[in-house]
């Protein structure tokens, strides 16, 4: 027996009743600690006998897939994995997460593993049996606070349309509406996948927008306000397409949407894109689909629309027409005078009140008004009027039009209903042609990728545009016994929006690629080009008419001065005589000033005959002019899309 001295007071210390102390100490202490080591033990162990990190499920919970690499997330965001290396193996992220649910947590931490990954611990709890009583489970106030908000019952598919003027939503665009138990189409939040980028740069927003250095997140906003932001502000006509999915696949949904909050993936315009991440979130709320493994290595936002249509996803669909649309809409009834009263009334050269004096029947006042009011509330929302201006300005117009009543015309108010997006032709195209140029007979045959041919049809397309990509066209001339690449275009693109009273854009083209030029030894070769042009269109009665100024770029061995660069420009009408016909009339004139100096000149008339959504016949009849050298081309093609 020892005794030690310790602030004056003694203290006997046995060393036998010591080792019984520690013992007690030992006996009450472990098994609260070693039990849960043991549940969880017990979970790793069922997990992997059942082989749940290779379950589907967890793959698409995870964003894996397999590659010639390997299996790979395609989530970049480090902290979307509790594993070291969770982002390539799915075994390791599957273990650390069934121990992060074990981790101790204040009260104050929003952010436990539980909370923070509720699809992951959701689908695990099924799949093992978790017994929460083995958890000190968190209360998860934000999380159950914003899923009451959003209170998810139905989903809707939402596909807004084209913006040829706008190089990011050119394609269109796909998000999900989350609708609650609230019957009005407005309030319900809309799950969107986009780029945070904010380079104005066009090619450089290209560029880094090709190659994935922008980093794509999800958000969530009320639906009304993604309807101002395409409907109103950029003009483009939306459909909404009703899911049907149940309530339970719905929530499941919300849960993985909650576990990608702030979450970054590296965007690609043309894969890794909206459409593709918003395929994700269908599978997580209905594992047994297959979405994103049938897309192909280039994601169009249509094309997953129609993927999503395939699988019997989609019950209904609804038009929204944008304001652009209402307002061609309303002025479609008007006549030249009645447009320029309009014109007066939103510039404040008319009052208002005084059209009641005007010499115009109640149907043209109402129009007049109708036309004014839209437009004043398209000018507020592009922030060209501020919001004293146009409480002032709409209060009036609606003062004045309250006094009229409803126009007896029905159809003021019946918007035609266009072909749906969906069951327009095909974003891919292949052609098999043949003709003669001069004398000279030749066989061809085109692979586009995407997208879309301002010759195409244009049920469920915009009229007047054009995006090409990977256009590529090979000849064989049986005479010469000679196969050359006739064509290859980078990228085509032709944005013919109409002007009018009231909107004024520009139309615009671009386009880059090899093509073959006839030199002056009357021979073809083949030179890179780059030709861009802006100019102006507009609508009439025999066709949509546009003029445009370029400049081209040559390049070449055969130039003397291995290029030329010249100017000029272009005109043309494009006309639907049916709706299975188009013609396109169109001529360009160049001046090549720089390097070889020469002028160019081309005639053409290009046709397209639908015989249904994924075949038509297109012909093309063509006077050209390089070097002095004159020659003409006819060319017949059947294509076919899908």
């Amino acid at each position: 027996m020892k005794k030690i001295k310790k602030r004056g007071l003694f203290v006997t210390f046995n060393c036998k009743a010591s080792f019984f102390f520690i013992f007690l100490i030992l006996l009450f202490s472990t098994p609260c600690i070693s039990a849960e080591n043991i549940y969880l033990k017990e979970l790793i162990n069922q997990a992997l006998a059942k082989n749940l990190a290779n379950d589907r499920y967890w793959h698409i919970l995870l964003h894996y897939k397999s590659s010639v690499t390997g299996i790979s997330s395609l989530i970049d965001d480090p902290g979307f994995f509790l594993a070291p290396d969770g982002k390539k193996n799915p075994e390791a992220e599957l273990i650390d997460t069934l121990k992060a649910f074990f981790q101790p947590f204040n009260n104050k931490d929003a952010e436990h593993p539980l909370c923070r990954f509720v699809a992951r611990y959701a689908w695990l709890k099924e799949q093992l049996g978790i017994d929460e009583e083995h958890l000190n489970k968190p209360l998860c106030t934000e999380f159950h606070r914003i899923l009451a908000k959003v209170d998810p019952r139905s989903a809707v598919l939402i596909y807004p349309g084209t913006h040829i003027n706008s190089p990011a939503s050119m394609f269109g665009h796909t998000l999900i509406n989350i609708k609650g138990s609230h019957k009005s189409r407005l309030l319900p939040y809309a799950v969107n996948y986009s780029a945070f980028a904010n380079e104005s740069n066009g090619f450089i927003y290209a560029f880094k927008g090709v190659f994935g250095f922008y980093k794509g997140y999800f958000s969530v906003l009320p639906y009304y306000q993604k309807i101002k932001e395409y409907n109103d502000l950029e003009r483009r006509d939306m459909w909404e397409y009703d899911l049907n999915l149940n309530e339970a696949e719905v929530r499941r949904m919300f849960f993985h949407i909650w576990e990608l909050k702030e979450i970054y993936s590296d965007y690609f315009f043309f894969s890794e894109n909206c459409s593709y991440n918003i395929l994700f979130l269908l599978e997580a709320a209905r594992p047994s689909l297959h979405l994103t493994d049938q897309c192909r290595p280039w994601v169009i936002p249509i094309d997953t629309v129609r993927t999503v249509q395939k699988n019997n996803l989609i019950k209904s669909a609804r038009f929204r027409p944008s304001k652009a649309t209402r307002i061609s809409h309303i002025m479609s009834f008007m006549d030249t005078k009645e447009q320029k009263l309009a014109q007066k009334v939103i510039k404040g050269e008319l009052d208002p009140a005084t059209l009641q004096t005007e010499n115009l029947d109640s149907c043209g006042k109402i129009r007049i008004l109708d036309l004014a009011a839209e437009i004043v509330e398209y000018r507020y929302f592009k922030k060209e009027l501020t919001r004293d201006d146009y409480r002032k300005e709409y209060l009036a117009l609606l003062k004045a039009r309250s006094k009229l009543g409803r126009p007896q015309n029905k159809a003021y108010y019946q918007i035609s209903l266009p072909e749906r997006p969906d069951k327009g032709h095909g974003s891919n195209r292949f052609s098999l042609g043949a003709g003669f140029r001069e004398d000279d007979f030749f066989q061809e045959i085109r692979l586009r990728p995407a997208y879309h041919h301002i010759m195409d049809t244009d049920d469920g397309y915009l009229q007047g545009a054009q995006i090409e990509f990977a256009n590529i066209a090979m000849r064989y001339y049986p005479d010469k016994k000679r196969l050359e690449l006739n064509m290859l275009d980078l990228i085509s693109i032709f944005s013919l929006s109409p002007r009018d009273r009231f909107f004024r854009p520009i139309s615009w083209k671009v386009k880059t690629g090899f093509m073959q030029k006839t030199f002056d030894d009357k021979e073809d070769h083949l030179v890179y080009q780059l030709n861009s042009g802006g100019g102006f269109a507009y609508k009439r009665a025999f066709g949509l008419s546009y003029f445009m100024f370029e400049t081209d770029l040559q390049l070449g061995g055969h130039f003397n001065d291995s290029y030329c660069l010249g100017f000029g420009g272009s005109a043309g009408v494009l006309k639907n005589l049916t709706n299975r016909w188009k013609i396109h009339l169109w001529g360009k004139k160049i001046y090549y000033e720089l390097g070889d100096e020469h002028h160019g000149f081309s005639a053409h008339m290009e046709q397209n005959f639908k015989i249904n959504t994924s075949n038509s016949l297109s012909m093309e009849l063509s006077r050209h002019k390089e070097f002095g050298i004159y020659f003409s081309e006819v060319n017949l093609k059947w294509n076919i899309y899908w």
